[in-house]
């Protein structure tokens, strides 16, 4: 069988099951849940997004539990990326002060 007979067959496989990105491919090949897909997704292809945006974008309640399974499937993959939370000072539309979480994926293998 050729490569290219391999890679057509390929790409008609990925029509079929509407993967329109890599994240998206990525997620399938991961065996991600439907929540840890949307997270991975996310942030793959927008980059770093506030608790508010992964919460209406993703529909995501616990984020913080969806990020530390992905997480241990991208540990466990060999993957080196991880879904961190940083959280900066906010101030919210009373004028109340508070913290919110900003997340990202980041390549630990970089910071080491």
């Amino acid at each position: 069988m050729s490569k290219s007979f391999e890679i057509s067959r390929l790409t008609k496989v990925v029509q079929r099951a509407g993967i329109t990105s890599p994240a998206q491919f990525e997620s399938l090949a991961l065996r991600l849940s439907p929540q840890q897909a949307r997270l991975f997704s996310l942030l793959s292809e927008q980059g770093e997004c506030s608790t508010v945006t992964v919460r209406q974008d993703a529909s995501i309640g616990n984020i913080s539990e969806c990020a530390n399974s992905l997480n241990a499937k991208l540990e466990a993959a060999g993957d080196p990326r991880r879904v961190v939370c940083e959280t900066r000072p906010h101030s919210n539309r009373f004028g109340e002060r508070g913290v919110l979480g900003h997340w990202r994926l980041e390549d630990v293998s970089k910071a080491a």
